[in-house]
């Protein structure tokens, strides 16, 4: 349905040809993906389908970036305005500026473990969920590109820089801190160079932790702590708004509670 969607919209949006071409293609060609897949049979194939999800929200986040033409001035200044409660009243300013190296250190590490959560993520689903294993697996992928693909469908209707981009609150860049030269240099490589409101850092995190740990217990409280903190991270660190988070883990309880 995503990918409907997001190729139909190419069509309709105001974006240059060769967006247009690479958006029906990219799209064209993971649909086509999925249904060879989903058509296969036998050992390897099945693992292969069971774990490709993954893939196909790299591909969604990809895609949304495609539309992106120009920031709304009115959408950047509301997103700045609560940030500025948020870091001038709750003191994440002075967090930032003067709060232990450690702490910056570690909330930059968990930011960069965005990255490998989706697949540790599943995998405590597909070797530690109990039950029906196919049922566990695709509800989880469900939950999770849902997440991911509400954020990214959204992109185009609410275009925005990373709050980075503006210079409000970046007293963090002064703080030299070395896993966040990784998580820039990662960005600025593989980011679409927007930002997607609401974060899709936050939300598929949030909802990984919460339906795997709803078929893995034990697993509940180990991710909900990473998941959190890659929400705070991405505030703290700029590269998401304060709403931006905030809306992303609202989406993934709304998500979660729904799939009860």
């Amino acid at each position: 349905m995503y990918l409907a969607y997001i190729v139909g919209l190419a069509w309709l949006w105001p974006i240059s040809v060769r967006r247009r071409v690479s958006v029906t293609a990219v799209g064209l060609v993971d649909a086509a993906a999925v249904l060879w897949l989903s058509g296969t049979h036998g050992t390897a194939w099945s693992v292969a389908r069971d774990w490709i999800p993954g893939l196909h929200l790299v591909i969604g986040y990809w895609l949304s970036g495609a539309f992106f033409i120009e920031p709304s001035r009115a959408l950047e200044a509301w997103l700045a305005g609560l940030d500025d409660i948020v870091f001038t009243r709750w003191g994440l300013d002075r967090l930032a500026a003067v709060g232990p190296r450690w702490l910056l250190e570690y909330l930059e590490a968990s930011y960069l473990a965005v990255y490998p959560f989706v697949p540790v993520g599943f995998a405590i689903v597909f070797f530690g969920a109990s039950g029906e294993p196919m049922a566990a697996r695709n509800g989880f992928w469900t939950q999770v590109l849902l997440a991911g693909f509400t954020c990214y469908g959204l992109h185009p209707w609410l275009q925005s820089r990373p709050p980075s981009a503006l210079g409000v609150h970046t007293g963090i860049t002064a703080r030299r801190l070395a896993v966040r030269r990784l998580n820039l240099a990662i960005l600025g490589r593989a980011s679409v160079q927007a930002n997607t409101v609401p974060s899709g850092h936050a939300a598929t995190s949030a909802v990984i932790a919460l339906a795997a740990g709803a078929l893995v217990p034990s697993a509940l409280l180990p991710l909900s702590i990473v998941a959190v903190s890659i929400a705070v991270a991405s505030v703290v660190g700029r590269y998401h708004y304060a709403f931006d988070s905030a809306a992303g883990i609202l989406l993934a309880l709304i998500i979660r509670l729904a799939f009860r």
